[in-house]
């Protein structure tokens, strides 16, 4: 065939899924209503309250420094995302609502996707309802989406590696044009260089899509040994695709002149050694299935877990074919695939890099909707929904922590500037060179919950720099307005020497000017 006809077959092929996601959506309105209910109760907070996270204070100083540090560490993508989309100034709220939006929109494409592959089953009705709201409801994403500075730009490239499967089996399982390889390979690219997770996010959706396309009874192919080659050209598109990442990845960092020290030391089994590297992944796995912190990972997961790939393993033998034990293989794949990145980098990943679990446990409480006796399933689907309901609420609850955290730190450096203002008056200063020793936790309710991040301070991240928290504090005071100025190594070392005489904040003589700076004792503790 000449190019054009390829490409002219192409965009017929582009149409024909446009044309049948439009019918999708015209089918599925009760979904897109319930996921937009469910949406403003989950992320109406961070929408309508103004907080902003660590990190967040950075990019509303200098939105440069942020765009620099993400290219130094492989995250081009997210630099790509903000410039074309055209947020070339960090607003929180915006940022937040284009996010909830893009969320949304994912969820629902999956479910799309789902009847792609599945080709349109009367036993998924129940699913499409309870995917979307069991996936936008996982705590895991609050821990995420709370570095509002990227909310969208992750997100986005969330959705990227959804409609990369997509593309590629359009490919590989329904013998489309060959160009879908093309749009599937650029998005892998761009979501892997959004954020390195996406990688694992990818390879699980990809996984679902080989489970869910085995059971179509419309796909059929002439030999029996296509379904193992299917397996195996998923394997090399993707091989490809990771490939491309990394050469991409190193021109980047040639053109911009910068190593990849951070990306590098991400991999426990170099930088800890292979019996601690073994224990990271123990504890991740002790985690993850035996719920071991079960405010982000719920003890009903490991069950939910077991059931749905009996089920899938039953259907997948029920249809007699030959690629079987590549079923087999993908199943079981699936099970793993919350650590995945764990395994890959033989280090306990951080709560927000949990970007697969929440996508699993979602399939996992929705595929059991889908038994063929009805009252099985609505039996499912209501453990489904109150499943979803609960969850939803830690979420909010965290969301709440975070909004906690932000007005005392907003209150405490109120309180500060005062204190430091007529310090530095009395001592003639006319700039005020800022040195916290010590710091300072948020004073939450018991019962608050926390995260890795949610629930910390700006006046305890960082403890370990040279200066202590001082550099958090001061960037986060930056954006209330407060002007301070960041203390030199030697300052803060004299800072050091003059704050064991000094008593903590707020008693009398806590805040002290000397030699040209402004020493404030923060705690007991010196860091």
């Amino acid at each position: 065939l000449s190019m054009r006809a390829v490409c002219a077959d192409f965009w017929r092929d582009i149409k024909a899924s446009a044309r049948r996601f439009s019918e999708f959506t015209k089918c599925h309105k009760g979904v897109i209503a319930i996921l937009t209910l469910a949406l403003i109760f989950l992320y109406g907070q961070e929408i309508f309250y103004y907080d902003i996270s660590i990190d967040s204070e950075i990019a509303l100083s200098s939105q440069a420094e942020i765009l620099n540090s993400w290219v130094a560490i492989d995250r081009f993508g997210l630099v790509l995302t903000k410039k074309l989309f055209g947020l070339t100034r960090f607003v929180p709220a915006a940022s937040n609502l284009l996010m909830v939006l893009t969320l949304g929109f994912s969820a629902f494409f999956f479910d799309f996707c789902i009847q792609e592959w599945k080709d349109q089953e009367q036993s998924y009705k129940l699913f499409y309802y309870i995917f979307p709201v069991a996936y936008v409801s996982a705590p895991c994403l609050a821990e995420q989406f709370y570095f509002s500075l990227q909310s969208f730009e992750i997100a986005w490239a969330g959705f990227l590696c959804i409609l990369a499967v997509y593309c590629v089996s359009r490919r590989i399982i329904f013998r489309e044009s060959m160009l879908w390889i093309l749009p599937g390979i650029f998005m892998m690219i761009w979501a892997f260089g959004s954020y390195q997770a996406f990688v694992s996010l990818f390879i699980t959706v990809t996984l679902i899509s080989f489970l869910i396309c085995y059971q179509n009874h419309r796909i059929e192919f002439q030999k029996s040994w296509e379904w193992f080659f299917c397996g195996f050209k998923y394997i090399t598109v993707f091989a490809v695709g990771f490939i491309a990442y990394g050469l991409t990845s190193k021109l980047v960092r040639i053109y911009y002149h910068l190593d990849s020290s951070y990306v590098d030391n991400m991999f426990g089994w170099k930088t800890v050694g292979i019996s601690a590297a073994l224990n990271n992944i123990k504890g991740d796995a002790e985690r993850i299935y035996r719920a071991v912190w079960s405010t982000f990972f719920p003890k009903l997961f490991l069950p939910v877990l077991i059931l749905c790939l009996i089920l899938l393993i039953f259907r997948g033998w029920r249809m007699h074919r030959k690629g079987f034990l590549m079923y087999l293989i993908a199943a079981g794949l699936l099970a793993l695939s919350p650590l995945f990145l764990t395994i890959i980098s033989g280090s306990y990943q951080p709560i927000r890099g949990q970007i697969v679990f929440p996508f699993v446990y979602a399939f996992c409480l929705a595929a059991i909707t889908t038994f063929q006796k009805k009252a099985i399933s609505y039996l499912c689907c209501i453990g489904a929904a109150l499943a979803s309901l609960h969850q939803g609420q830690i979420m909010t609850q965290l969301f709440h922590t975070s909004y906690m955290t932000y007005e005392q730190d907003k209150s405490l450096a109120a309180s500060l500037y005062e204190s430091i203002e007529q310090t530095g008056t009395d001592a003639g200063l006319d700039t005020y060179t800022v040195v916290f020793v010590g710091n300072r936790s948020a004073n939450l309710p018991q019962d608050s919950l926390r995260g890795d991040v949610i629930g910390h301070s700006f006046f305890e991240w960082d403890a370990t720099g040279y200066a202590g928290s001082t550099n958090r504090i001061i960037g986060f005071c930056d954006t209330l307005g407060y002007d301070m100025t960041v203390p030199t190594e030697e300052q803060a070392q004299r800072a050091n020497q003059l704050a064991p005489e000094m008593p903590v904040w707020p008693a009398s003589g806590s805040v002290r000017a000397a030699d040209e700076i402004i020493v404030i004792r923060l705690s007991s503790c010196m860091t």
